[in-house]
């Protein structure tokens, strides 16, 4: 039987939990705490057979191999420092600025110590989930919610965990492309079926492109609309607002 405990069901906790449930795993029991009430109960009637709410966090802890920490970064050590966790259970920690030694600190070791950055779509068992370190059976696990992304440097994820602060704006950029054709006469399902399944084409072909992505996006006629779009955000300046606010993010999120 697989057991996991989830103290905290924010946003994420959600996606996470219902990607498992989803993933038909074979005596899988899901305990989350009561906190986000709503959330919790949700999960628990969407999933009678799988997930139940305990009554405390101890109550999480007491019944689950793996201990998932998901709570808001500012109540991170105070929550963890109350609980009771047995060094033969495994903690997992999806709080951006809660390091792993800090948690060592406050629990002591662990069999097992995972840094792991999931993503809104764990529920339809899609993306990248970053795991830190790069165990085996943490590699298992989470191969059931999404493509394992496994380092072992805490300053990799950290890096990688910087890159899911453009998610809003890429999102906003789409909406922003499907608005242009709106105003150019478009409806708006015919847009969005359009920049979706585009955007979606054009990360497919990257992530198999065996050169760099650099003469990926100069792989195009000279004088044509992609040289005529591109020379103009060259001339612009407009890729490197896609990373100027990384660096602080990374500062924020940098934890060893």
């Amino acid at each position: 039987m697989l057991k996991l405990g989830f103290i905290g069901t924010g946003i994420i906790a959600e996606s996470v939990i219902t990607g498992f449930c989803r993933a038909g795993i074979e005596g899988l029991r899901i305990t989350v705490s009561p906190r986000t009430r709503e959330r919790s109960a949700r999960l628990a009637a969407a999933y009678p057979d799988i997930v139940r709410v305990a009554e405390d966090n101890q109550g999480v802890a007491d019944a689950s191999d793996w201990v998932f920490l998901s709570v808001l970064p500012q109540q991170a050590e105070e929550v963890l420092g109350a609980l009771r966790i047995p060094p033969e259970k495994n903690f997992v920690t999806l709080v951006p600025t809660l390091s792993l030694s800090r948690a060592r600190e406050l629990i002591g070791a662990r069999r097992l110590m995972l840094d792991v950055v999931p993503l809104t779509f764990a529920a339809d068992r899609i993306g990248p989930v970053v795991v830190c370190p790069a165990a085996p059976e943490a590699v298992e696990l989470f191969s059931h919610i999404g493509e394992v992304v496994a380092v072992d440097d805490p300053k990799q994820i950290a890096i990688l965990r910087t890159i899911t602060s453009d998610m809003s704006a890429y999102y906003m950029m789409l909406a922003t492309l499907v608005e242009w054709c709106e105003a150019n006469g478009l409806d708006e399902p015919s847009a969005r079926r359009y920049v979706t399944s585009f955007t979606d084409a054009l990360s497919r072909k990257a992530s198999s492109w065996d050169g760099t992505l650099r003469e990926l996006a100069n792989e195009m006629t000279p004088g044509g609309l992609n040289w005529q779009v591109l020379t103009y955000m060259q001339e612009h300046d407009g890729f490197s607002q896609w990373t100027h606010e990384l660096d602080p993010i990374l500062k924020r999120v940098t934890k060893e």
